[in-house]
């Protein structure tokens, strides 16, 4: 463990792991510092913070460049010989712009940067360490402290490990100056550990993942960063309301699981679940848990409802309003600040297909429930509108391109619908058809092919096989990226983002059979959903690029899955309308044509109203001609 000891010098130095951790508590030695680096040199920077926020206080600035001991710089909000946030934003304004800086999570750092006066065109950012670990292998876990674990062999302490006190408990108007030196050999060894990532994964990285690296990942930092910053209003008297009846129908949902069940039992005891569900109703086993028990989980209700059991209707009712007041209806409000805005997490290096995540709340699983639309409490600022858009049929599309299907290209260049033209040729209903396509996507087996359509093996698995007959060419394609993924152990999107597998490259006595299988499906749909999510995140740099060339007043907000929503000043909306709409069809080509449906909304929950026409095209204005 490292011992973080300090002694008495001109400039405090603090014992660590790897030497040690200057200490600059005066004016002159952050100058000093910053004359010893020269124009062009890659430091890597990383603030200490009083928490996450985005206005989070400052605690100090730790700086690193390879081969000298890191430094740290405390501000002195806490610190009695800290150094004013004015004083060293000025030299940071001054300093970085001659520097190439590197950050782990720069997102963040950033953030801190902007909202403490230090400006973007001053700050030479050339690398994310966190995206660099993501881009060569996006099932590694990117916290610092593991990857040093696992790259380097060191086990990192923790300040809470090393002050023995948590994070957000400090105190550190009280107790700063005591905790200086622990917290400036920490941050140190943040920086430090960040820098060797950084000369560890940047040969590691091919020409594929540098090119997704500089066009996608790296433009979306400030964008994600300043969504976060800007945030959205939220109405919360509406879903005050909302909880309100939210509670009366979950008592309501209950009543119809007992009477379904004939009986009264506890919904959060797994023995009395198994008991009603498997011995007295003597409902299918779907899936067991780990213990061999058949499991009662969503996934199971789910089953159950599709198969057309009233108890697994009314589980599944009852679970959908439970996560909308569990993970929407009670926690939003309290993620609001005083002005009603919410300030949640989108991260684009959260997923493993290079798909968007969010938290603070998760907005990319919200359940679709029409008797508690939450997204109607997601509302614009005064004076502003919200431009929704997504993409039509993103990912059939993308299966078209890459497969060259003939039938499915042929669907989309004559502006086709592709599951009524699959329920003709297969002899099934659109709704089967629709099923079906997102099934071969997803690599949905004949199992859940005769739960879901309530068919005999037999017909499930012809109806598999009558698809990939019709549809010769994806057949053919989906083979090839199984194979592919079975000789190189890895997939690639359209534009270079990897996913690699571990199991799918071992031998029949080696492999675990269902997470051989489990890779196969996911290999077909990263390179479809991978390929997908990355033109979704390409047209949002580029509108978001054009909104500033154009001095539009329009502000990206929210990315959920193939859907983007910009805050937009009214007397802009039609001509940021016109942007959104030309970034998402013409930023990426294909061999299909891309298409993107939405419209201008006083509301985003009026983005699912389909017969809602466009906010515009809601007044008659020959109405007011005599006064125009």
């Amino acid at each position: 463990m490292a011992l973080y000891l300090f002694c008495c010098l001109s400039m405090r130095q603090i014992k660590v792991y790897r030497g040690y951790v200057n200490l600059l508590e005066s004016i002159e030695e952050v100058p000093a510092w910053f004359k010893e680096r020269e124009d062009g040199s890659i430091v890597t920077f990383d603030w200490e913070t009083t928490g996450l926020e985005y206005d989070a206080i400052p605690l100090g600035l730790s700086l690193h460049q390879r081969g000298v001991y890191p430094c740290f710089i405390p501000v002195d909000y806490f610190f009695d010989k800290g150094i004013p946030m004015n004083v060293l934003s000025d030299l940071c304004n001054r300093e970085f712009k001659r520097l190439k800086l590197i950050a782990h999570n720069a997102k963040f750092d950033s953030m801190i940067n902007v909202m403490n006066g230090i400006k973007d065109e001053n700050c030479n950012i050339i690398a994310d360490t966190l995206i660099m670990v993501h881009l060569y292998d996006p099932s590694l876990d990117k916290n610092l402290e593991k990857r040093v674990k696992e790259d380097f062999g060191y086990e990192k302490p923790t300040f809470e490990k090393i002050s023995g006190k948590k994070w957000g408990k400090i105190n550190w108007a009280k107790d700063g100056n005591e905790l200086l030196p622990l917290l400036a050999g920490y941050a140190g060894e943040d920086t430090y550990w960040e820098t060797q990532l950084y000369y560890k994964y940047k040969p590691l990285l091919d020409e594929d993942a540098w090119r997704v690296f500089h066009k996608i990942e790296m433009p979306l930092i400030r964008i994600l960063r300043d969504a976060k910053i800007r945030g959205v209003k939220i109405d919360s008297e509406l879903l005050r309301k909302m909880g309100i009846e939210a509670e009366k129908g979950l008592i309501e949902y209950k009543e119809n699981i007992y009477e379904a069940a004939g009986c009264v039992f506890n919904l959060n005891s797994n023995p009395q679940k198994q008991k009603v569900f498997f011995e007295k109703l003597k409902l299918p086993v779907i899936s067991r848990t780990k213990s061999g028990a058949p499991s009662t989980d969503a996934k199971s209700a789910e089953e159950w409802a599709e198969m057309g059991y009233p108890i697994g209707e009314a589980l599944v009712a009852y679970s959908e309003l439970q996560k909308l007041v569990s993970g929407y209806i009670t926690p939003i409000p309290m993620l609001l600040d005083d002005d009603c805005v919410l300030r949640g997490d989108l991260n684009s290096c959260g997923t493993k297909t290079g798909r968007m995540s969010s938290s603070a709340p998760n907005l990319q699983n919200q359940p679709n429930n029409h008797d508690f639309p939450i997204r109607c409490a997601f509302v614009p600022r005064p004076g502003y509108v919200f431009v929704n858009y997504d993409y039509s049929q993103l990912e059939l599309r993308v299966m078209a391109h890459m497969s060259k299907d003939e039938k499915f290209m042929d669907i989309f260049l004559h502006g086709r619908d592709p599951h009524g033209e699959v329920a003709k040729a297969c002899g099934i209903t659109r709704k089967q058809a629709k099923t079906m396509n997102f099934g071969v996507l997803y690599g949905m087996g004949p199992d859940k092919y005769e739960r879901t359509f309530r068919v005999s093996r037999e017909r499930a698995l012809q109806m598999i096989d009558d698809y990939h007959a019709t549809y010769k060419g994806f057949a053919k394609w989906k083979t090839a990226t199984e194979n592919f993924a079975k000789k190189h152990g890895y997939v690639k999107t359209l534009f270079g983002r990897v996913r690699r597998f571990t199991e799918v490259t071992k031998n029949p006595f080696e492999r675990n059979n269902g997470a051989y299988y489990g890779e196969l499906r996911q290999a077909v749909n990263t390179v479809i959903q991978g390929t997908g999510a990355d033109i979704v995140k390409l047209a949002t740099v580029a509108m978001c690029r054009k909104f500033e060339e154009l001095g539009l007043d329009a502000h990206f907000l929210l990315q959920v899955h193939d859907e983007v929503l910009i805050e937009a000043r009214i007397d802009q909306m039609r001509e940021v309308e016109r942007v959104v709409i030309d970034c998402m069809e013409n930023t990426v080509k294909l061999d299909v044509p891309l298409v993107a449906d939405g419209k201008i909304i006083a509301n985003w929950g009026e983005m699912k109203l389909d017969d809602l026409p466009s906010l515009p095209d809601r007044f008659d204005y020959s109405l007011y001609s005599s006064i125009l």
